[in-house]
């Protein structure tokens, strides 16, 4: 229900929820920012060689590490030259460290009238650039591998293991 539907008296309550649900984002997403920095590029050693070239049909994903808890998961990805993701923004908060080769990241702006994604920029993400999302359509983006060479990144999403095909990426319609 949007914010506006909301019945008047819960509406300040809605309002400080979703600032301390920001705030906390954003807080522990500086703080494994620094985290996924200190680790560096020893993080690519937890991958075997034998998963390094990835899957000519899809960009892969390989569990580096399930929180015994199921409150995050921790995943290489694998990208193979003109290999990309949906257009999505994010379910969860996540972080992600480009480890070997370069992404392409394309930015988008949701549009509510038209309830459809509209491409507002890009940038180049090169081994050693993190990237830190907040839940919710205010960074959307659009991940993949332009250049020649594989491209290996390392992504920390707030979700458990068993979630991860679902609950990371929320796919939105562009314009």
């Amino acid at each position: 229900m949007p914010l506006s539907a909301t019945p008047a008296p819960l509406q300040a309550l809605c309002a400080s929820v979703e600032s301390a649900q920001r705030k906390a984002a954003q807080s522990l997403l500086h703080e494994l920012n620094a985290s996924v920095a200190d680790a560096g590029e020893d993080a690519l050693a937890g991958l075997p060689d034998a998963l390094r070239q990835g899957c000519p049909e899809r960009y892969t994903r390989h569990v580096a590490y399930a929180d015994l808890h199921g409150s995050f998961t921790i995943v290489y990805l694998i990208w193979r030259p003109g290999q990309f993701s949906p257009v999505h923004g994010h379910k969860t908060w996540c972080t992600y460290r480009v480890l070997q080769g370069e992404l392409s990241e394309t930015h988008y702006r949701w549009d509510p009238a038209s309830q459809q994604a509209e491409a507002c920029g890009q940038a180049v993400r090169h081994a050693g650039d993190i990237v830190t999302a907040s839940p919710g359509l205010q960074q959307i983006h659009r991940l993949g591998n332009a250049s020649d060479a594989v491209a290996i990144s390392l992504h920390i999403y707030g979700v458990a293991e068993a979630d991860i095909a679902s609950g990371v990426n929320h796919l939105v319609q562009t314009a």
